[in-house]
């Protein structure tokens, strides 16, 4: 057995922090899925042992209680100081001078460009660069409304290659981006430098709705959910010209069924209603919200509906239909999303998947779900299991910390463990 000063050595030694830094806009999920995916991101990685998280924002974007919020999860979240005349998200080119940085974590075009003029800066210049991947701007480019989408879009795409070239390490969300990012990188030395992340569940924030969910007879009004931003240039990509136009199909029209659709900016309901209505659905089936931007909110919003839908003609992953499925929503979702290809081999996967921009299929695919509402319940439970079981935050997250140590200090997650071990062992002898 070894002396406790050869303990106390060994685990001086071996013994390290990974410091990792996110960049984010803000805490909450008030913009949406990257904020949402973020936070979820640091939570996951900081509950593993020998890693400590800090989130990036720009000075005022957190408030006191998103900061206790953080640190209940051992998060440190640091202000990135204000700079006159420049947007606030390039805040994030300047964190603090006495900040430890052992890996950096940006993510898309809008929170992954900041990246590289942190690295000119002499006491980061050593950091590794994490580039999250969101979207594929190519794709979207084909159905945005917008002047110029397409050379817009491949701008956009050449973009985002740059910065993964220029990356350490990849990550792109779900297997669609995966695939389609293997294929631009394929030439570049960067080809085999990716992790591939798939979210896991929402079980902390959602995962107790599932009871609330009760079969609908054919008496009832039948409430279908359709979430998104309703700016105009989504207004296609999304595909809530497909949405509307299903219930304007004679098996839905002024029958039981509504349509919830939350998403508008503030303050524009009456116009955003006003655009999906001259897609033909009744005005007595459609209610339009405004983008819900508290959690506890959209806890209630998937207490209120019966499923959900997300239509979209190109979805980098979809976030909204992993929430629902989270509290135990039915779901059915476009073929061409990077959910739809991470469910499609999951047990029942399949059957939430309509591949179709037809809204004709679309309408026969509610009306089989509304028919067989209480055995889908059961299924969809099911799907919630397998899905779980087959995409975990956890084991993902530390996989991805097992490759960053190897790329921080040469030696596997396992290793910096074992070092606490031995930290502990060195204080069985004091």
């Amino acid at each position: 057995m070894m002396s406790r000063y050869e303990v106390s050595e060994q685990a001086d030694t071996v013994r390290e922090i990974l410091n990792i830094t996110l960049l984010a806009s803000e805490w909450k999920s008030s913009t949406g899925d990257l904020s949402t995916l973020n936070r979820e991101l640091a939570i996951n990685l900081s509950q593993i042992q020998n890693v400590k998280v800090s989130l990036l924002v720009p000075e005022g974007a957190c408030n006191d209680e998103d900061k206790r919020e953080a640190r209940s999860f051992g998060i440190s979240i640091l202000d990135a100081k204000k700079c006159v005349a420049v947007e606030p998200l390039l805040w994030l080119s300047n964190p603090p001078q006495d900040h430890k940085i052992d890996v950096i974590v940006g993510h898309g075009v809008k929170l992954g460009r900041q990246v590289q003029l942190v690295k000119r800066q002499v006491q980061f210049q050593n950091c590794k660069w994490v580039h999250v991947v969101h979207t594929a701007p190519e794709d979207l480019g084909k159905y945005k409304d917008y002047s110029n989408p397409i050379s817009r879009g491949e701008e956009k795409l050449w973009h985002e290659v740059d910065l993964c070239k220029s990356a350490d390490l990849v990550v792109p969300v779900g297997p669609k981006l995966e695939k389609s990012y293997h294929g631009y990188l394929q030439s570049s030395e960067k080809s085999g430098d990716f992790v591939e992340l798939i979210p896991g569940l929402f079980e902390r924030e959602f995962g107790d709705l599932v009871a609330k969910q009760k079969p609908k007879d054919e008496r009832d009004d039948f409430m279908v959910l359709l979430c998104g931003r309703g700016d105009e240039e989504d207004f296609e990509v999304k595909g809530y010209d497909i949405a509307v136009e299903a219930f304007a199909d004679q098996r839905m029209k002024g029958k039981h069924y509504s349509l919830c659709f939350v998403g508008s900016p503030g303050g524009k309901q009456d116009e955003v209603r006003e655009r999906l209505l001259n897609c033909g659905i009744d005005k007595k089936q459609l209610t339009v919200r405004e983008f819900v931007k508290s959690r506890e909110k959209m806890k209630d919003l998937f207490c209120e509906v019966d499923m959900a839908i997300m239509p979209s003609k190109s979805e980098g992953f979809g976030l909204v239909a992993l929430e629902a499925l989270s509290a135990g929503l039915p779901i059915l979702v476009g073929s061409n999303s990077g959910f739809a290809s991470a469910i499609e081999n999951v047990p029942f996967g399949s059957y939430c998947i309509v591949d179709s921009d037809d809204p004709a299929e679309w309408a026969k695919a509610i009306q089989r779900v509304r028919g067989k509402h209480g055995v889908i319940l059961k299924e969809t439970k099911m799907l919630k299991e397998s899905y779980g079981n087959e995409y975990c935050w956890k084991t993902q997250c530390e996989e991805l910390v097992d490759r960053l140590w190897k790329m921080v200090y040469g030696t596997s997650g396992d290793q910096a463990v074992a070092a606490d071990d031995l930290v502990e062992e060195c204080q069985r002898f004091q």
